[in-house]
């Protein structure tokens, strides 16, 4: 019995250990010379230009793109930084997903973004970036209702093609 509590013991002293051990390797910031995931340390962010009738659509891309820069640990200026990106939304639809009795009861928020990226001379440019992901939302309840989430809708649209153009530059910078 004694030698048994003696296995458990060791057991868990080692768990704890192997725990801490990983823990300080994991967290010790070690990361290959060279691997930063683009070439610049800041970018400006343009002005969305919003080539559809939704409201604050640009708004909301443009702070969406700013948050994945800054996720990247960016520096997101005004001006005088070393890359410039130019984002122009070029389409905001909306299509039925579901309905009943004629009544619409889903909906599927479609987007495109060109985006033009300048720097250090080269230019990088994506068109027709869209969501990896179906975005859709309730259009069910009262007016204001199916409004909130369409804007919810709209915003989470809006930060997963951030993210893709983010993904999309990162590979284009690593050929």
């Amino acid at each position: 019995m004694a030698h048994e509590k003696s296995g458990i013991k060791k057991i868990y002293i080692f768990c704890i250990l192997f725990l801490i051990s990983c823990s300080l390797f994991v967290s010790c910031g070690y990361r290959f010379i060279g691997s930063r995931p683009l070439p610049f340390d800041s970018i400006t962010i343009k002005p969305v230009k919003n080539n559809t009738y939704e409201p604050k659509l640009e708004e909301r891309m443009h702070l969406a793109l700013s948050q994945e820069f800054i996720n990247l640990g960016m520096e997101v200026k005004a001006a005088g930084s070393e890359a410039v990106l130019e984002t122009t939304i070029k389409t905001f639809a909306l299509g039925a997903i579901a309905a009943v009795d004629e009544l619409v009861k889903e909906q599927e928020i479609i987007m495109e973004v060109d985006l033009r990226l300048i720097s250090k001379g080269k230019i990088t440019e994506f068109n027709s970036m869209v969501s990896p992901i179906k975005i859709t939302y309730e259009s069910t309840g009262t007016v204001s209702e199916s409004v909130s989430h369409k804007e919810a809708a709209a915003d989470k649209a809006c930060r997963e093609i951030a993210k893709e153009i983010v993904s999309k530059l990162i590979i284009e910078y690593a050929k």
